[in-house]
């Protein structure tokens, strides 16, 4: 455990991740306060005075589920939808390439047809 004093005024920490005050003293795990050290989020101290701060980790509230089949189709499944979509896409540009290259040779023939009634008049 090391004692930490607070630099910061937006510091949240503990199990209810209450809000720390800067300028105060806190006695936190080494690696929490390493991390803060680093981040200079705190200043290492020597008062031997300082709130205990407990960290815990929560539990889920609900048993995980081992039958991973339905969460497998799922993403299999969207796995397909995302395939289908890409091929779609990959045609749609396909035909918008040809319908642009189409425009293209019709506005050369119009530039070469004008060009070309340009020079009779004169």
């Amino acid at each position: 455990m090391a004692f930490v004093k607070v630099l910061v005024s937006n510091l949240f920490a503990g199990a209810g991740f209450q809000k720390l005050e800067a300028g105060q003293v806190y006695d936190v795990e080494d690696s929490v306060a390493e991390k803060w050290l680093a981040q200079h989020k705190a200043e290492k101290t020597t008062e031997k005075k300082g709130e205990k701060l407990a960290f815990e980790v929560a539990t889920p509230s609900a048993p995980v589920s081992t039958d991973t089949s339905v969460l497998q189709s799922k993403l299999d499944d969207a796995l397909e939808q995302v395939k289908q979509l890409q091929d779609a896409a990959v045609s749609k540009e396909k035909e918008h390439a040809g319908a642009l290259e189409a425009e293209t040779k019709r506005a050369d023939d119009a530039e070469a047809a004008l060009a070309a009634a340009t020079k009779k008049d004169k």
